[in-house]
């Protein structure tokens, strides 16, 4: 079973993207902000990382620096999402980008390709 960390603050959106995840099969943990995420995976490495851009205390980007600095987060897949796209500048440290509002088949599909899992969990 992939294990799959959720990192967004927004209560509602991130309860819909853990169920539809948990409801296919995968496991799921939920963090409401960067600061909580960056915890999370000192403990943990999940599978796959769905995480919103724009988050309270770190935002996406800043978690992205931070795994990207650590040799045991650095190959974890990333699937950013957000309203706006990622400002051009950021080095490209994600394997996926969801505009929101998002279908919850594109959600599957992204985190199907990123987990190199065919079809779902």
């Amino acid at each position: 079973m992939k294990n799959i960390l959720v990192v967004e603050d927004e209560f509602d959106v991130q309860q819909v993207v853990a169920d539809v995840l948990r409801d296919e099969g995968y496991e799921v943990a939920v963090c409401g902000n960067g600061r909580e995420a960056l915890e999370y995976l000192r403990k943990h490495r999940p599978d796959v990382v769905v995480m919103d851009v724009m988050m309270p205390i770190l935002s996406g980007p800043q978690v992205l620096e931070q795994m990207a600095k650590s040799p045991e987060l650095k190959g974890v897949p990333v699937i950013l999402m957000s309203e706006i796209s990622p400002p051009e500048s950021e080095p490209r440290r994600w394997r996926s980008f969801l505009r929101k509002p998002f279908r919850l088949e594109q959600l599957l599909d992204a985190v199907s390709r990123v987990s190199g899992v065919m079809g779902r969990a």
